[in-house]
Formats: structure tokens, sequence, C-alpha cells
């Protein structure tokens, strides 16, 4: 009869030990979630609208038609007639027409104004194609999720 006793007590213990460790798993984990999206939401109040941001995006990747970019480009780099002058954005991958507006980046590459728009505004800084930084955020993103086990 004691030893019963006895293994009902350490069963108790052993149970009460870890009911209390999954609670505690629990709180930290509703804890993260919580300082998680606080911090999001004020994230996301300090960030300026779309307009004000590609306003930003203008000093740095200016806009013109692809034609216009070639001209001027071509001379530039010294390049001959005999160039082949289709582009493709490495964004949508579809053809870039001559005559569509494209955003032109320090390292050369172009994009359809839209697509590096689209790109620009989902907080990439960096060019698609060879990641080169071309713009600094104000208040960068965070990324720096606590996760706690």
């Amino acid at each position: 009869m004691a030893e019963n006793n006895l293994k009902t007590s350490h069963m108790a213990i052993v149970l009460g030990i870890g009911l209390g460790v999954v609670l505690l798993i629990i709180l930290s984990l509703l804890l993260t979630i919580v300082i998680n999206r606080r911090d999001r939401q004020a994230f996301l109040q300090s960030r300026k609208s779309p307009d004000e941001r590609l306003r930003n995006l203008d000093v740095v990747a200016q806009t013109r038609t692809l034609e216009d970019w070639f001209t001027s480009t071509k001379d530039k780099m010294g390049l001959s007639d005999a160039v082949d002058s289709q582009f493709v954005c490495a964004v949508c991958l579809e053809q870039v027409n001559r005559s569509e507006e494209i955003r032109e980046l320090r390292c050369l590459h172009v994009f359809h104004r839209e697509c590096l728009e689209k790109w620009f505004l989902g907080d990439h800084f960096n060019c698609p194609l060879c990641h080169r930084a071309y713009f600094v955020a104000d208040n960068p993103p965070r990324n720096d999720y606590v996760w706690a086990v």
C-alpha cells in the first residue's frame, strides 16, 4: 500500500513538472506573438505612403523609355548597332518593348517601371539581378522576430 502511494506521488510530481513546462512554453509563445504584433503595427504605422516612397525611388532610378535608355547607353558603352536590343525584365520575365517605360538602376540593369516599383514597395532595396544596393531605407524593415521555444 505504501509502495502504491509512492508511485502515485512520483506520478503526480512528474505530471506537475510536465504541465508546468508546457504552460511556460505556451506563455512564452503568446508573449512573443504579442510583442511581434505590437512591433509590426508600430512599424507599419511609421511607414510613408507608397506615393512618397516612389518619389524617393525617382531619385535613384529614373524613368524613361527603353528606346531612350538604349540609345544613350549604347553610345556610352561604345556598342555597335549590331548589338541585340532585346531586353527581358528580370522581375516578370517578360520582354521589354522599346516604347515601354523602364527604370534604370546604377548598375545599368533595367526593368519595367511597374515591376521595379512593386519590387521596391515590397521593401527590396537591391537590384533583382546583381543584388547591388540602390537605396537605403529611412526605416529599415524589422525582420528580427523573437522565437522562444
